[in-house]
């Protein structure tokens, strides 16, 4: 469910949108790190899911990975919440 919204979220919300937003990075914050490797996932994904895949990358690498993991995850789920309903 919580993964539902979150992706929901980052396909309803424009990039530009995440964009604006507070600089919530844990460990900048904690441990005064310049950037993390998570940096900018974020506004990544928020830019994948909008098809946007060149600003995707230009955020953060990483979303070549967590973007499909993301989605494979929520098909998993979905197949998942399928197969309880028809067992039932």
């Amino acid at each position: 469910m919580v993964l539902s919204f979150a992706l929901g979220a980052f396909a309803v919300v424009p990039p530009e949108v995440w964009a604006r937003g507070p600089d919530i990075c844990l460990w900048k914050h904690l441990f005064g790190l310049a950037a993390c490797p998570a940096c900018g996932s974020t506004r990544a994904l928020a830019a994948f899911f909008h098809g946007h895949l060149a600003q995707a990358l230009a955020y953060n690498r990483n979303v070549m990975v967590t973007g499909p993991m993301l989605i494979g995850l929520l098909t998993q789920d979905v197949i998942s919440g399928i197969m309880k309903l028809w067992e039932k």
